[in-house]
């Protein structure tokens, strides 16, 4: 099983941004994108995500076997497939920190049940101490999001798309709050079982943070060259 994406191309007032290409994201894979601001890496990953609309009639993106062609439609069926981090913070300012967290797993209309115990699975993960024991999501569950650091909503933002288990992350630029040790601490809880990244789930994360390229827990490593969708060797 895997997500692909058939002609994707992109392109604004004229300018080519990214010429025709294919790409398939597998399962259980891990994938980087690199590359400059002002690339197109996001646009891609609306597109990929059925956030916008293609931009060629050509271009064809399958979520498994299910072909995302309508972006009405892929919005009630995208909770099957794929959770999404996004580069800004979209919460609902008047429910606190537990409730954003599980909002993807109520829309899905998933048990009572089955959302508490993926509850406290994410309050177990990700628990921190010392320094970084602001980040802990069970120090936060009560606050208001309007009362959260950056890095806090961030935090917020990661827990909340392993909320419905699907067998996809798209993650745009996240760790983005955090010094070397939290990242690093973050990153690493990413990779742990109860998570499944790169055993039973997908990661596909865009990023400016070089140094990740060379983990070895990475598949594949794209960046966007020559308005090209290059896989670079490491």
């Amino acid at each position: 099983m895997s997500i692909t994406c058939k002609s994707l191309e992109i392109q604004f007032d004229n300018t080519v941004f990214l010429k025709q290409t294919d790409l398939t994201i597998h399962d259980k894979s891990v994938v980087l994108l690199l590359g400059p601001s002002g690339s197109g890496k996001t646009t891609l990953f609306n597109i990929i995500c059925r956030l916008t609309p293609t931009l060629s009639n050509n271009t064809s993106i399958y979520w498994f076997d299910y072909l995302a062609d309508d972006i009405k439609m892929a919005n009630k069926m995208r909770y099957k497939y794929i959770s999404m981090i996004y580069s800004h913070f979209y919460f609902l300012q008047s429910i606190n920190v537990e409730d954003n967290v599980k909002l993807p797993a109520i829309f899905s209309k998933q048990p009572s049940i089955q959302v508490g115990k993926r509850m406290e699975m994410l309050y177990d993960l990700f628990c921190f101490d010392g320094e970084l024991k602001k980040l802990s999501l069970k120090e936060l569950a009560g606050r208001k999001i309007g009362s959260l650091s950056n890095g806090q909503k961030e935090m917020v933002g990661i827990a909340r798309a392993f909320m419905n288990n699907a067998p996809f992350i798209f993650a745009d630029e996240i760790l983005r709050s955090y010094n070397r040790e939290a990242e690093t601490a973050i990153w690493e809880k990413l990779f742990t079982p109860d998570l499944g990244i790169g055993k039973d789930k997908g990661f596909f994360m865009i990023t400016h943070k070089d140094h990740l390229k060379s983990d070895h827990r990475i598949d594949h490593v794209y960046t966007i060259q020559n308005k090209q969708l290059k896989d670079i060797k490491r």
